[in-house]
């Protein structure tokens, strides 16, 4: 008997060790992919900005921030049905891709109406309307089904190939980028046609070639089982976009081209402090729809925080550090924004551990709760803001005041979470 135990444990133990080096090996896929698009994305980013003026880089920036909106409303939220069928039943993915092809269809005019609408209300002066129009179409077609190729791919534990297609993506974007610039174009319409014409390529051989290969099946019913989850992943997703992507129009609106451009410059390099913590995000995020284990959620989230802070910031000195010995290192558009990063370096912890707050949300099934957080934080952060421009556009000042505005969506968005996690029982909405 005692023997058996003993062999029963070692195999146990033998199990665990599997399962963590697996674990392990699929993180290092993941934080490779975020790494290599970490450098494309850098790439991208300062060879555009090179190209561009300061006002147009604003401009272009933007509105791709309202095409990245725009796009969570594109499919109806299907992705999210698409990720767990991915995880959980792939011989469903056949049913759920048709589905959502066929709310991307649906929901296309009324987001080209959208489009159309800012163009008018804010564009007009700004940009011509075809390049407003393929720039927003750019990220709403083309980007968000990259990104589905690569969730799918995802959900099947095929992490190192979901990786290669987000780094060959985001490098056909560079490359353009470093042609545009190389050529010693500058025009902004023009580069509209270029970036929708190299996305659109991006996606059709991402499609041929890693999509899983599956005939598609037209089953509604199958498809309004789901719906009320993709729904409310779709109206979370736009929401949580809008608040962390549409304060750049905002400062459009409110300071002008030039603020703008410096804002989407300094926003742009806290961003990229983000992306080796997403494959951490994305783990963890699998995790907890398997073990739905509320209260070490909330501990290890707790940790993950104070962990995320501290890369977060150490990110943002190494970055603010390079450029004040080199501050030309990245371009002279760049450099203007990146003087202010000194004035911003509490900004990307506060702001990448709201992300990870969000992702446990939808992880635990929370999902009224995190489509009502984030009506709070969008609204919190528009509010903050606009209050900071209404009193000084001066960028140094509103820098400043921005490690405030951000930490204070960070306590609230903290203390809701943590709170639902430890309290509230799971939303049925995905759970169907």
């Amino acid at each position: 008997m005692e023997l058996s135990n003993y062999k029963r444990g070692m195999f146990d133990r033998l199990q665990r060790i599997g399962l963590n080096k697996q674990r392990l090996v699929d993180y290092s896929s993941l934080l490779g992919g975020q790494v290599g698009r970490l450098i494309f994305s850098m790439l991208y980013f300062i060879t555009l900005a090179r190209a561009l003026s300061l006002s147009d880089f604003g401009v272009f920036a933007t509105s791709s921030s309202i095409g990245i909106v725009l796009s969570r409303l594109s499919g109806l939220g299907f992705v999210s049905p698409l990720y767990r069928v991915a995880t959980t039943k792939p011989s469903l993915l056949g049913v759920y891709t048709a589905g959502f092809l066929a709310a991307s269809v649906l929901t296309f005019p009324f987001l080209l109406a959208v489009a159309l609408t800012l163009h008018w209300l804010i564009y007009s002066e700004l940009l011509t309307l075809i390049a407003f129009v393929l720039i927003v179409m750019a990220e709403i077609l083309f980007w968000r089904g990259l990104e589905a190729v690569i969730i799918v791919n995802n959900g099947l534990n095929k992490y190192t190939l979901g990786s290669s297609i987000g780094i060959a993506s985001v490098a056909a974007k560079a490359i353009a980028a470093a042609i545009f610039w190389y050529l010693g174009f500058t025009n902004l319409e023009l580069w509209a046609e270029i970036y929708f014409v190299v996305l659109g390529i991006s996606l059709l051989i991402s499609i041929v070639l890693f999509y899983p290969k599956q005939r598609l099946k037209w089953r509604p019913k199958a498809w309004f089982i789901r719906l009320r989850d993709a729904l409310s992943v779709s109206a979370a997703e736009c929401l949580f976009y809008m608040q962390s992507e549409l304060d750049k129009v905002l400062v459009l609106v409110l300071g002008g081209e030039m603020l703008a451009g410096l804002y989407a410059i300094v926003m742009r390099l806290i961003d990229l402090t983000a992306m080796p913590l997403r494959a951490l995000s994305t783990m963890l995020t699998q995790w907890i729809m398997r073990q739905r284990q509320s209260r070490q959620l909330a501990k290890t989230g707790l940790k993950l925080d104070a962990l995320i802070a501290l890369v977060s910031v150490g990110a943002m000195v190494a970055i603010a550090l390079l450029l004040s010995f080199f501050p030309n290192f990245l371009g002279k558009s760049i450099s203007l924004g990146a003087s202010y990063l000194w004035l911003v370096l509490l900004v990307p912890a506060f702001r990448n551990a709201i992300e990870l707050h969000t992702d446990l949300l939808y992880g635990h099934e929370r999902m009224a709760s995190r489509i009502w957080l984030l009506i709070y934080l969008a609204v919190m952060k528009a509010s903050l803001l606009a209050l900071i421009l209404y009193y000084t556009t001066d960028f140094a000042t509103v820098a400043v005041w921005l490690n405030a505005a951000f930490g204070l969506l960070y306590f609230v968005s903290a203390i809701v979470v943590y709170k639902i996690i430890l309290n509230k029982p799971a939303d049925q909405a995905a759970s169907k």
